[in-house]
């Protein structure tokens, strides 16, 4: 039960590390992939803040993936990162900030994660460790 969550983390963290990249990197494009038409430029620097908080946060995860029972709570970080990552863009189509089409590809994403992670999260380990 621990391999699949730590091959999750793995996956995770590396698509996040990605993502993180490309906001610092590249993220006009990122932005046109998504459907955003071109901000004012302090845009690109307050995504280029949110690339870094998610490199830093996915480095913490692959660490985290070689041993999860021993870094628990950052299991519980993913779990409760992926979750936040689904009510964010749903609360701003609530708001008509941006479209369901826009929101789309963090909803899957996360969606998937937040499932994966819950479903091999060391219930019973973690159980029998409290004891």
């Amino acid at each position: 039960m621990i391999k699949p969550l730590k091959v999750i983390m793995i996956i995770y963290a590396i698509s996040g590390i990605s993502l993180g990249l490309a906001f610092i990197i590249v993220p006009n494009i990122i932005g046109a992939m998504l459907g955003y038409d071109s901000g004012p430029t302090y845009i690109a620097a307050l995504t280029a803040m949110l690339g870094a908080s998610f490199i830093s946060a996915c480095i913490f995860l692959l660490i985290a993936a070689k041993n999860p029972i021993k870094h628990i709570l950052w299991v519980k970080y993913a779990i409760v990162f992926a979750i936040l990552s689904l009510v964010a863009p749903l609360y701003s189509v609530l708001l008509n900030h941006i479209t369901i089409i826009q929101a789309l590809a963090p909803l899957i994403t996360h969606t998937v994660f937040a499932i994966a992670l819950l479903g091999f999260y060391p219930w019973r380990t973690e159980r029998l460790e409290m004891k």
